[in-house]
């Protein structure tokens, strides 16, 4: 068995190895397109507040806004507010991570560029052309043909304000309104980009259309074409949407096809703006050519697990963090999010008490919807004296009316513990006892 196993372990460092990279560069979508398709209006306190500890997990690329018309996308209504909080947050100020924004049209270039005049302007601007005409229509307005002619006025914007421009190529890998799209339609649109000075190119997967084996030939042969090109242009990302349950397996095939930045939203946020906002009807473009109400990016929780069990960097990242405010993310929009690793964690690597003893039922989780903590008792030892005594060292501390409990919830806990049971209060003093597992 050991030598099959090697056998194995070689045909995989053989083939397939090669083809995987070290690391891989993490870009957050959350706060502009991960938050778009929301049909309530998330408070722009909360906005920073997710920014900030995206940050602070170590994330050295984000997207914070969009400058498009607040009428087709009313959630980043405050997108120059944001734009200048997050440049003024200390994390940013010490850290200074790339931030792209993204604006359609020249009105909302000038708005950036009127931002970039006051000091608080984003490194990157990006703006949205269809691989083909339906879904563009649609999507802009325009066909690519009538974008094309407005696009050298965008690029001469960037160059006066001093900001990099990013086209971000929609449909690459298969549209929801004309089906599979030929990678040269792609090619096409990168080579007129490259001809007017752009050099920042995001290929997107907008409505979740691909599939693993798509995945891996489309960027593939963005590589095979333009690998020549490396040192001056940027164009290896992996942008997925989710839609049928692939974007995991679409990333990851991407990669291995050469990508290596990935683009991905906590909480797998995102999708096309939502066409309810506030319970108004009509705000955004939803329904005009998305299949399904359960769409979003590629979440960002389970895509670092994925990469970080396969042994891939993901650029300084804080996954654990991460996981955290995904969790976080949940309460905040007041709903369960569809991403697995916020509720299962991490696999585990080392021997656990809880799934040791059979039949115990103190270990069954709830039934869900919805799925909010597990607060199986056991999980929650009580804080001792010494801990709470910890955390006033040093201050100006009167007398508590709690000093007296938590000595004896500790004192309990030790009782309970050393009798064969463990015990945990609950805030009203009862108790929940369990077996010892054996």
């Amino acid at each position: 068995m050991p030598q099959y196993v090697d056998h194995l372990q070689k045909f995989f460092d053989v083939n397939l190895k090669n083809l995987m990279p070290k690391k891989i560069d993490m870009l957050e979508l959350f706060a502009r397109d991960g938050l778009q398709h929301e049909s309530v209006f998330v408070p722009l306190q909360s906005k920073l507040y997710f920014i900030d500890q995206i940050i602070k997990a170590g994330y050295k690329r984000l997207e914070v806004t969009n400058f498009s018309h607040p009428l087709q996308l009313p959630q980043s209504a405050d997108a120059e507010e944001i734009l200048k909080q997050t440049k003024l947050l200390r994390s940013y100020q010490e850290n200074k991570p790339e931030i792209k924004v993204y604006g359609m049209t020249k009105q909302a270039f000038e708005r950036i560029g009127d931002m970039c005049q006051k000091g608080y302007g984003p490194d990157v601007v990006a703006f949205t052309i269809s691989t083909e005409d339906l879904h563009g229509r649609r999507n802009s307005g325009r066909t690519r043909n009538e974008y094309k002619k407005a696009i050298p006025e965008l690029v001469s914007l960037a160059k006066e304000y001093g900001f990099k421009v990013d086209m971000a190529i929609a449909c690459v890998y298969g549209s929801c309104c004309a089906g599979p799209i030929p990678i040269e339609n792609t090619f096409e649109l990168i080579d007129f980009g490259l001809d007017l000075g752009i050099r920042e190119f995001t290929p997107c997967d907008t409505t979740g259309e691909s599939n693993p084996i798509t995945s891996y030939l489309h960027m593939a042969a963005l590589v095979d074409r333009y690998s020549k090109y490396d040192n001056e242009m940027k164009y290896r990302i992996a942008h997925f949407h989710e839609a049928r349950g692939m974007s995991i397996a679409n990333t990851v095939m991407c990669i291995l096809g050469g990508a290596r930045i990935v683009e991905s939203s906590l909480g797998q946020g995102g999708g096309q703006p939502a066409f309810v906002f506030n319970g108004i009807p009509g705000c955004g473009s939803g329904p005009n050519y998305t299949q399904s109400i359960e769409v979003g990016n590629c979440a960002t929780e389970d895509i670092l697990v994925c990469l970080d069990e396969m042994g891939i960097e993901t650029d300084g990242v804080n996954i654990d963090k991460m996981l955290q405010l995904g969790r976080l993310l949940e309460w905040t929009l007041g709903r369960t999010l569809p991403v697995w690793c916020t509720k299962a964690g991490r696999p585990i690597k080392q021997p656990v008490e809880w799934n040791i003893s059979e039949g115990n039922l103190a270990y069954v989780p709830p039934y869900g919807p919805p799925q909010m903590y597990w607060a199986e008792p056991s999980r929650y030892k009580p804080a001792s004296k010494a801990f709470i005594d910890k955390q006033f060292a040093g201050k100006d501390r009167g007398p508590n009316s709690w000093d007296e409990k938590v000595a004896q919830v500790e004192e309990s806990y030790l009782e309970c513990s050393n009798g064969g049971e463990k015990a945990v209060a609950e805030p009203k003093g009862r108790w929940f006892t369990h077996p010892k597992n054996d």
